[in-house]
């Protein structure tokens, strides 16, 4: 909201009237491109604090990891993100497995309206002390289509940077082809969909 404070009236006060008006207008219209553009491209990811004290995440788009770190760490949520090109990876591993009271598990699956990804995080899966680890290797259709890997841990301590890295390549079948060509491989842990895991802590 923009205050104005009337101006004693003299000579040459209708000029500053005017241009105060054209600088209003052009602020205006600025603010409105801001917002077309936020509507239009929409937001990459949405963080909800559910009432049963759990976290809802749908990432739609994979863009701005340090943003989502935020909006998780605002909901209570150590969280570690990294975006990486379709067929890489994290070296692994990034830090001691576990921290929390049992088996950490949360089921990832195609976000709304087949974009993106969706998982809930569970009230207290993710303790004083561990980080949520999530790694996503990209479509190469584009950053809001469904990746064509994620794996989703929890790390005690410290989390090391992510070392990009090759994901290995499925064995050849008995025809002798490679299965990369068929599509991405699921690794061990729970899964809700193709090249969706998560890992057990």
């Amino acid at each position: 909201m923009t205050t104005t404070t009337p101006a004693p009236v003299r000579r040459g006060s209708r000029r500053l009237v005017g241009l105060s008006a054209a600088l209003a207008g052009v602020a205006a219209a600025a603010t409105a491109v801001v917002l077309a553009t936020g509507l239009v491209g929409g937001p990459a990811y949405a963080v909800t604090k559910d009432a049963d004290g759990g976290v809802s995440v749908e990432v739609r788009a994979f863009t701005d990891p340090e943003g989502l770190e935020s909006e998780l760490a605002a909901a209570g949520v150590k969280a570690v993100v990294d975006y990486l090109p379709q067929g890489q990876t994290c070296k692994q591993p990034r830090g001691a497995h576990g921290g929390g009271s049992g088996p950490f598990q949360a089921g990832i699956g195609v976000g709304p309206g087949g974009s993106g990804i969706a998982f809930k995080i569970g009230k207290g899966q993710v303790p004083d002390g561990s980080t949520l680890v999530l790694t996503v290797s990209k479509s190469k259709d584009g950053d809001d289509r469904p990746p064509f890997a994620t794996t989703l841990e929890l790390v005690q301590g410290e989390v090391s940077a992510c070392e990009p890295t090759s994901m290995p390549v499925p064995p050849a079948s008995d025809g002798g082809t490679s299965q990369q060509d068929s599509g991405p491989s699921n690794d061990s842990g729970t899964e809700e969909g193709p090249g969706l895991t998560s890992k057990e802590g």
